[in-house]
């Protein structure tokens, strides 16, 4: 498994890999299939130079994605997801890590479903830890737990 950063041209490989995540677990993110599907090209070379977005690849295939998007007081980690054919092989783990590189010093946040329990172990072993702040997503209600490092 080898982590690189998205560059302009991996469009479709983002877009792909972005409604790959929302068909497996739509409950997860704060976006949607249906609006991941409407998304102009623009959108998604704009991704690539507004913010950090790495790719996981096995065999020179991206099986998994994670981004830093930068904002007024830190960095937060978005869009993290792994095929189900790809995890626990490490993958989760580099991708995090490529976004803490990325980040340098400054702080990284995070949001977590509630009772994400596999994700909320991947973070914590990865240095975040949960502010005891929550967010309830408009959309649904979900309750996402806030991490930060």
């Amino acid at each position: 498994m080898e982590v690189r950063r998205a560059v302009l041209g991996d469009e479709e490989a983002l877009r792909s890999l972005r409604v790959a995540a929302m068909t497996d677990a739509p409950g997860e993110f704060g976006s949607t299939l249906e609006r991941e599907l409407a998304r102009p090209l623009e959108d998604w070379s704009r991704f690539l130079t507004t913010s950090a977005m790495f790719f996981v690849e096995r065999d020179g295939t991206p099986v998994g994605l994670a981004g830093g998007h930068p904002s007024d007081d830190d960095i937060e980690l978005v869009s993290m997801w792994v095929a189900p054919d790809a995890r626990g092989l490490g993958g989760g783990d580099a991708l995090v890590q490529a976004v803490l590189a990325w980040a340098g010093d400054a702080p990284v946040r995070l949001y977590v479903v509630e009772g994400n329990e596999r994700a909320r172990r991947l973070y914590e072993r990865n240095g975040f830890r949960p502010t005891g702040e929550t967010s309830v997503r408009e959309r649904d209600g979900v309750v996402e737990l806030v991490f930060s490092t």
